[in-house]
Order: C-alpha cells, then sequence, then structure tokens
C-alpha cells in the first residue's frame, strides 16, 4: 500500500458478492470483477477463491474492539485480512500499529520491515516480510485509518504468485467504495506512477 504508489491494495466482501463493474460511480477507475469488496468493513481485496468470514475481538494490551477476519486457506498457508474498528480512539493510533507488528514479528524472524505510507502523507503504516518455522514467508502489512485497524498476511511459499496477487491487492476504502488512497503527485513520481489520478472506485450498491 502505498505501496510506494506501484499497486493498489482490496479485499474481501461482507456479503462476498463480485463487484459490478457498471453499477460503479464514475469517481475513478472502476475495479474489476476478479475483487471482493466489504464496504462496510471498508476493505477490498482479490482472494484466488471465495474467502470466509469470522467475527473476532481484537486484543491490544488492555484495549480491544470488535474485528471481522475475511480469510482463505490457499496451498497449505493463509490469505488473511483483519479490520478492527477502535470506534472510541482515535482516527490513527500509533501505537495500536506499532502493537500489531510486534505480534507479527514474535512469530517467526524479520527478514524486512518499512515504514509506508497508504496515502503519502497520510494514513502511516508498515509493510513487513517474515520467515516461519517452515520456511513460508508471511508477507504483509499493517495500516491504520479513521479508527480502524487493518492487519494483511499472506503466508505462502515465495514463488506463489496468486498470494503475491492478492497481498498487493489489499485496498482501503471509504463507506462508499472509494479508495482512501487520494494518489497524491509526489516530489518524485515513479513511471507509470498513479499520482494525480482520481481515487479508484468499488462498487457498494450490492
Amino acid at each position: 500500500m502505498s505501496r510506494s504508489h506501484t499497486v493498489r491494495r482490496a479485499l474481501a466482501s461482507c456479503v462476498l458478492v463480485p463487484l459490478l463493474q457498471a453499477a460503479a460511480p464514475a469517481l475513478g477507475e472502476i475495479v474489476g470483477n476478479d475483487a471482493y469488496v466489504s464496504c462496510e468493513y471498508r476493505v477490498a481485496a482479490i482472494f484466488p477463491g471465495e474467502p470466509m468470514i469470522r467475527d473476532i475481538t481484537y486484543h491490544d494490551g488492555l484495549r480491544s474492539a470488535p474485528a471481522r477476519e475475511f480469510y482463505l486457506e490457499h496451498n497449505g498457508g493463509l490469505l488473511s485480512i483483519i479490520v478492527a474498528h477502535f470506534a472510541d480512539g482515535p482516527e490513527e493510533d500509533q501505537s495500536l500499529i506499532d502493537g500489531a507488528a510486534e505480534a507479527l514479528h514474535a512469530r517467526g524472524e524479520l527478514r524486512f520491515e518499512e515504514s509506508v505510507f497508504y496515502d503519502t502523507p497520510r494514513i502511516a503504516g508498515r509493510q513487513y516480510s517474515i520467515l516461519l518455522d517452515d520456511s513460508r514467508f508471511l508477507r504483509g502489512s499493517v495500516y491504520m485509518a479513521r479508527n480502524r485497524l487493518y492487519i494483511t498476511e499472506a503466508t505462502a511459499d515465495p514463488a506463489d504468485v496468486e498470494a503475491f496477487r492478492f497481498e498487493q491487492s489489499v485496498s482501503l476504502i471509504d463507506e462508499n467504495g472509494t479508495d482512501l488512497d487520494s494518489n497524491p503527485v509526489l516530489d518524485t513520481p515513479t513511471i507509470g506512477s498513479s499520482g494525480g489520478l482520481p481515487s479508484r472506485q468499488y462498487d457498494c450498491g450490492n
């Protein structure tokens, strides 16, 4: 995610209904019908199969919040997004991002971690790669926006293309299905950058 502005992210639906391209408002590029969306949980992504859903309570020290996990067991690994709603706290809480990252670090050997922005200079978060005991890698991200903590996990073999596609597809959206990445124009734009383009739009009509 701000994913250095090279790839967009997208996730699972509360009702798990494929997006209808023709129905989405013309606010920006319309996401194709290979993505699933949950406007209630403000997230979207491309899974290689229909994801499952479970409601959980997310804990961070003495704090807790209702959460929903969208997940799919895939090739012996796991593709997962947890969205925890801390309704009574600040819109963005760095301590919650740090706590989620520390919990992930404890699961294996940290090989890569970077502080990034989903939407520069807003929506700070982290991306990471962790080597697990079974030689799989856990790749993903942690972000917080509008009181929601997002934890993405793709546990898979390094060469698993579908897991990589999932990881790179996860999008944070608002209640109308608009991607929170506003595509700001950066001081040092890269070739193929989306800077200056309208935000992507997901269909919340179903």
